[in-house]
Protein backbone atom coordinates (compact mmCIF):
# COMPACT_ATOMS: atom_id res chain seq x y z
CA UNK A 1 0.00 0.00 0.00
CA UNK A 2 1.38 3.00 -0.88
CA UNK A 3 1.06 6.78 0.93
CA UNK A 4 1.77 9.92 -1.44
CA UNK A 5 1.74 13.07 -0.46
CA UNK A 6 1.73 15.56 -3.33
CA UNK A 7 3.38 18.87 -2.59
CA UNK A 8 3.19 20.49 -6.54
CA UNK A 9 0.47 21.22 -8.78
CA UNK A 10 0.42 23.35 -10.97
CA UNK A 11 -1.59 23.54 -14.85
CA UNK A 12 -0.05 25.99 -17.11
CA UNK A 13 0.83 27.10 -20.80
CA UNK A 14 4.78 26.42 -21.67
CA UNK A 15 6.09 29.04 -24.61
CA UNK A 16 8.97 28.37 -26.88
CA UNK A 17 11.37 30.22 -23.48
CA UNK A 18 10.29 27.05 -21.40
CA UNK A 19 13.37 24.90 -21.07
CA UNK A 20 14.40 22.40 -17.92
CA UNK A 21 17.80 22.34 -17.85
CA UNK A 22 19.87 19.13 -17.40
CA UNK A 23 19.18 18.00 -13.51
CA UNK A 24 18.64 15.54 -11.06
CA UNK A 25 15.09 15.30 -9.67
CA UNK A 26 14.54 14.70 -6.02
CA UNK A 27 11.13 13.90 -6.09
CA UNK A 28 8.17 12.01 -7.85
CA UNK A 29 7.07 13.83 -10.93
CA UNK A 30 4.20 13.31 -13.34
CA UNK A 31 3.45 15.62 -16.22
CA UNK A 32 0.41 15.15 -18.44
CA UNK A 33 -0.04 17.00 -22.01
CA UNK A 34 -3.05 18.08 -22.34
CA UNK A 35 -2.05 20.25 -25.86
CA UNK A 36 0.91 20.40 -27.85
CA UNK A 37 4.30 18.48 -27.47
CA UNK A 38 7.62 18.49 -25.88
CA UNK A 39 10.77 17.01 -26.00
CA UNK A 40 12.49 15.58 -22.68
CA UNK A 41 15.46 13.38 -22.17
CA UNK A 42 15.34 11.46 -19.26
CA UNK A 43 18.37 9.38 -17.94
CA UNK A 44 19.77 10.10 -21.81
CA UNK A 45 16.39 8.23 -23.57
CA UNK A 46 14.67 10.87 -25.39
CA UNK A 47 11.15 11.03 -25.57
CA UNK A 48 8.68 13.19 -27.72
CA UNK A 49 5.41 13.38 -25.15
CA UNK A 50 1.91 15.05 -27.35
CA UNK A 51 -1.12 15.07 -26.04
CA UNK A 52 -2.64 12.45 -24.39
CA UNK A 53 0.89 11.16 -23.27
CA UNK A 54 2.09 11.30 -19.63
CA UNK A 55 5.71 11.82 -18.47
CA UNK A 56 6.60 9.55 -15.09
CA UNK A 57 9.57 10.40 -13.49
CA UNK A 58 11.41 8.61 -10.35
CA UNK A 59 13.55 10.58 -7.90
CA UNK A 60 17.19 10.20 -8.90
CA UNK A 61 16.86 10.66 -12.70
CA UNK A 62 17.99 13.16 -14.62
CA UNK A 63 15.99 15.25 -16.87
CA UNK A 64 16.13 17.74 -19.12
CA UNK A 65 13.12 19.63 -21.73
CA UNK A 66 12.24 21.59 -23.58
CA UNK A 67 8.76 22.82 -26.01
CA UNK A 68 7.11 24.59 -28.92
CA UNK A 69 4.13 25.02 -26.98
CA UNK A 70 2.24 22.67 -25.05
CA UNK A 71 -0.28 23.22 -22.45
CA UNK A 72 0.24 21.28 -19.22
CA UNK A 73 -0.71 19.41 -15.92
CA UNK A 74 2.10 19.26 -13.51
CA UNK A 75 2.44 17.37 -10.19
CA UNK A 76 5.08 16.22 -7.73
CA UNK A 77 4.88 13.67 -4.89
CA UNK A 78 7.04 11.96 -2.25
CA UNK A 79 6.93 8.42 -1.17
CA UNK A 80 7.91 7.75 2.57
CA UNK A 81 10.80 5.74 3.10
CA UNK A 82 10.25 2.29 1.97
CA UNK A 83 7.73 3.10 -0.14
CA UNK A 84 8.06 2.60 -4.64
CA UNK A 85 6.22 3.01 -7.30
CA UNK A 86 7.04 1.97 -10.62
CA UNK A 87 5.19 2.89 -14.08
CA UNK A 88 6.31 3.69 -17.90
CA UNK A 89 8.38 6.89 -18.37
CA UNK A 90 6.06 7.81 -20.68
CA UNK A 91 2.53 6.59 -20.86
CA UNK A 92 -0.78 7.44 -23.13
CA UNK A 93 -3.88 7.28 -21.98
CA UNK A 94 -6.97 7.87 -24.45
CA UNK A 95 -9.38 9.00 -21.19
CA UNK A 96 -7.30 12.32 -20.52
CA UNK A 97 -10.67 14.19 -20.00
CA UNK A 98 -11.32 11.85 -16.92
CA UNK A 99 -7.67 13.24 -15.42
CA UNK A 100 -8.81 16.34 -16.13
CA UNK A 101 -12.29 16.16 -14.15
CA UNK A 102 -9.64 15.42 -11.35
CA UNK A 103 -7.55 18.01 -11.78
CA UNK A 104 -10.75 20.60 -12.01
CA UNK A 105 -11.40 19.51 -8.46
CA UNK A 106 -7.78 19.89 -7.11
CA UNK A 107 -7.55 23.13 -8.79
CA UNK A 108 -9.26 25.68 -6.37
CA UNK A 109 -8.78 23.79 -3.15
CA UNK A 110 -5.01 24.05 -3.68
CA UNK A 111 -4.74 27.55 -4.58
CA UNK A 112 -7.52 28.75 -2.26
CA UNK A 113 -5.69 26.51 0.45
CA UNK A 114 -9.11 26.41 2.04
CA UNK A 115 -9.76 24.38 5.69
CA UNK A 116 -9.58 21.07 4.85
CA UNK A 117 -8.02 21.29 1.59
CA UNK A 118 -5.51 18.83 2.08
CA UNK A 119 -7.18 16.04 2.58
CA UNK A 120 -9.67 16.20 -0.04
CA UNK A 121 -6.19 17.60 -2.61
CA UNK A 122 -4.23 13.76 -1.39
CA UNK A 123 -7.79 12.00 -2.03
CA UNK A 124 -8.14 13.32 -5.74
CA UNK A 125 -4.44 12.64 -6.11
CA UNK A 126 -4.42 8.94 -4.94
CA UNK A 127 -7.37 8.38 -7.15
CA UNK A 128 -5.25 10.05 -10.10
CA UNK A 129 -2.22 7.11 -8.77
CA UNK A 130 -4.98 4.22 -8.82
CA UNK A 131 -5.99 5.27 -12.48
CA UNK A 132 -2.85 5.14 -13.69
CA UNK A 133 -1.43 2.55 -11.55
CA UNK A 134 -4.99 -0.15 -11.77
CA UNK A 135 -7.29 0.97 -14.55
CA UNK A 136 -7.15 0.02 -17.74
CA UNK A 137 -7.12 2.87 -20.64
CA UNK A 138 -10.63 2.36 -21.96
CA UNK A 139 -9.40 2.32 -25.49
CA UNK A 140 -7.77 -0.88 -24.78
CA UNK A 141 -10.84 -2.85 -22.54
CA UNK A 142 -12.32 -5.38 -24.83
CA UNK A 143 -16.03 -3.95 -25.48
CA UNK A 144 -16.64 -8.18 -25.08
CA UNK A 145 -15.47 -8.66 -21.63
CA UNK A 146 -17.10 -5.20 -20.05
CA UNK A 147 -20.33 -6.21 -21.50
CA UNK A 148 -19.29 -10.05 -19.67
CA UNK A 149 -18.77 -8.10 -16.27
CA UNK A 150 -21.42 -5.58 -16.37
CA UNK A 151 -23.91 -8.37 -16.49
CA UNK A 152 -22.02 -10.91 -13.79
CA UNK A 153 -21.82 -7.69 -11.19
CA UNK A 154 -25.69 -7.27 -12.21
CA UNK A 155 -26.52 -10.87 -11.40
CA UNK A 156 -24.12 -12.40 -9.43
CA UNK A 157 -26.63 -13.93 -7.24
CA UNK A 158 -28.11 -15.83 -10.07
CA UNK A 159 -26.22 -18.81 -11.85
CA UNK A 160 -23.56 -17.62 -14.33
CA UNK A 161 -23.05 -20.06 -17.25
CA UNK A 162 -20.54 -19.37 -19.66
CA UNK A 163 -22.76 -20.48 -23.10
CA UNK A 164 -25.39 -17.54 -21.80
CA UNK A 165 -22.76 -14.85 -21.68
CA UNK A 166 -21.16 -15.89 -24.79
CA UNK A 167 -24.95 -15.68 -26.73
CA UNK A 168 -24.92 -12.59 -24.95
CA UNK A 169 -21.64 -11.39 -26.91
CA UNK A 170 -22.29 -13.32 -30.06
CA UNK A 171 -19.54 -15.82 -29.35
CA UNK A 172 -18.40 -19.02 -29.37
CA UNK A 173 -18.07 -20.48 -25.91
CA UNK A 174 -14.94 -21.56 -25.76
CA UNK A 175 -13.54 -18.46 -27.49
CA UNK A 176 -15.80 -16.19 -24.67
CA UNK A 177 -14.17 -18.21 -21.86
CA UNK A 178 -10.76 -18.01 -23.48
CA UNK A 179 -11.14 -14.42 -24.45
CA UNK A 180 -12.11 -13.59 -20.84
CA UNK A 181 -9.20 -15.11 -19.02
CA UNK A 182 -6.39 -13.59 -21.23
CA UNK A 183 -8.05 -10.23 -20.56
CA UNK A 184 -8.35 -10.54 -16.49
CA UNK A 185 -6.14 -13.02 -16.08
CA UNK A 186 -8.78 -15.51 -14.70
CA UNK A 187 -11.55 -17.83 -15.37
CA UNK A 188 -15.14 -16.48 -15.48
CA UNK A 189 -16.08 -18.91 -12.35
CA UNK A 190 -13.20 -17.76 -10.51
CA UNK A 191 -14.12 -14.05 -11.39
CA UNK A 192 -17.71 -14.71 -10.05
CA UNK A 193 -16.55 -16.91 -7.21
CA UNK A 194 -14.72 -14.22 -6.41
CA UNK A 195 -17.19 -11.46 -6.54
CA UNK A 196 -19.35 -13.58 -4.36
CA UNK A 197 -16.66 -13.94 -1.31
CA UNK A 198 -16.12 -10.43 -1.44
CA UNK A 199 -19.62 -9.47 -0.79
CA UNK A 200 -20.26 -12.58 1.39
CA UNK A 201 -16.96 -11.13 3.10
CA UNK A 202 -18.70 -7.48 3.80
CA UNK A 203 -22.01 -9.57 4.63
CA UNK A 204 -20.35 -11.42 7.40
CA UNK A 205 -18.04 -8.30 8.94
CA UNK A 206 -21.05 -6.77 9.25
CA UNK A 207 -22.78 -9.38 11.92
CA UNK A 208 -26.13 -9.16 11.00
CA UNK A 209 -26.67 -12.23 8.87
CA UNK A 210 -26.21 -16.37 9.69
CA UNK A 211 -23.98 -18.00 7.55
CA UNK A 212 -26.83 -19.91 6.11
CA UNK A 213 -28.71 -15.91 5.31
CA UNK A 214 -25.34 -14.72 3.69
CA UNK A 215 -24.31 -17.88 1.68
CA UNK A 216 -27.78 -17.69 -0.11
CA UNK A 217 -27.55 -13.90 -0.62
CA UNK A 218 -24.68 -14.18 -2.94
CA UNK A 219 -26.02 -16.92 -4.52
CA UNK A 220 -24.70 -20.38 -3.05
CA UNK A 221 -27.64 -23.33 -2.68
CA UNK A 222 -25.34 -25.57 -0.88
CA UNK A 223 -23.67 -23.91 2.55
CA UNK A 224 -20.95 -26.18 2.88
CA UNK A 225 -20.00 -25.51 -0.84
CA UNK A 226 -19.94 -21.93 0.09
CA UNK A 227 -17.67 -22.14 3.52
CA UNK A 228 -15.54 -24.00 1.21
CA UNK A 229 -15.06 -21.97 -1.13
CA UNK A 230 -14.98 -19.18 1.14
CA UNK A 231 -12.14 -20.58 3.01
CA UNK A 232 -10.19 -20.86 -0.29
CA UNK A 233 -10.32 -17.47 -1.03
CA UNK A 234 -10.26 -15.58 2.54
CA UNK A 235 -8.40 -18.24 4.41
CA UNK A 236 -10.63 -18.69 7.03
CA UNK A 237 -13.97 -20.37 7.31
CA UNK A 238 -17.27 -18.00 7.02
CA UNK A 239 -17.91 -18.68 11.10
CA UNK A 240 -13.96 -17.60 11.73
CA UNK A 241 -13.92 -14.73 9.88
CA UNK A 242 -17.10 -13.56 10.82
CA UNK A 243 -15.81 -13.92 14.76
CA UNK A 244 -12.49 -11.62 13.51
Amino acid sequence: MLHPEMYYFVQKECTTNWHLNDHKILAYSLLFVMEGSAHYIIDGKSYEPQKGNIIFIKPGSVRTAWTEGMRVTALDFVLPEGESLELDTMMYRSDLDAFLDIFRDIRPDWLLRRQGYELKCQALFALVLHKLMYEVDPGKRNQHVENMKSYILEHYKEEILVNHLAQLCNLNPVYCGALFKKEEGCTIAEFVNRLRMNKAADLLRKGEHTVGEVSESVGFKDIYYFSNTFKKYMGVSPIQYRNL
